[in-house]
């Protein structure tokens, strides 16, 4: 005799006070475990798009080639692998949802965006901080992250106002 298993469904939308409560639980724990195992000064390390990449490329090249590349101290016995996480993840998730497309978008739209991504992440790795350790920082007090912090709402603001205009002409 053959047993099925039920089928699962999965509903992960998270209502906006869900979403709240996730994230302030998720601060003070955070907190928490920084003051329990006495992490001094905090290195502010949080999910990062621009920081991570760059130390697992370091991490690459100090190991294969025996260079002396800079690595956060966080990373220095084992690479950070985050930004390998998000490409398999997405990958997965838009393959399991039948998403999976390449397209082809306006040239135009592809320089641009290739361009202002380019510049993005120039700023970022001067700055050697991405948004989220951006606002760990700024939230210490660190007066230069404050700025750095209060230019990324600016330009957010800017892009979000220029997509609106852009999708009006439409």
């Amino acid at each position: 005799m053959k047993m099925r298993l039920p089928e699962l469904k999965y509903n992960f939308k998270l209502s906006a006070n869900l979403a709240l409560i996730t994230g302030v639980t998720m601060g003070v724990l955070a907190a928490v475990a920084q003051g329990y195992f006495s992490i001094q000064p905090p290195v502010g390390e949080g999910v990062c798009a621009v920081t991570h990449p760059s130390n697992l490329i370091n991490w690459l090249m100090n190991n294969i080639f025996s260079t002396d590349f800079t690595i956060h101290q966080v990373f220095t016995t084992v690479p950070v692998l985050t930004s390998v996480g998000f490409i398999i993840g997405s990958a997965v998730a838009a393959i399991r949802n039948k998403e999976f497309k390449f397209r082809r978008g306006p040239v135009r739209d592809n320089l641009l965006a290739f361009i202002f991504g380019f510049v993005i992440i120039n700023f970022a790795l001067l700055w050697g901080s991405c948004p989220i350790r951006t606002a760990i920082l700024a939230s210490y007090g660190y007066i230069p992250a404050i700025a750095i912090l209060f230019t990324i709402v600016i330009g957010v603001i800017a892009a979000c106002e220029y997509i609106k205009w852009k999708v009006r002409r439409m």
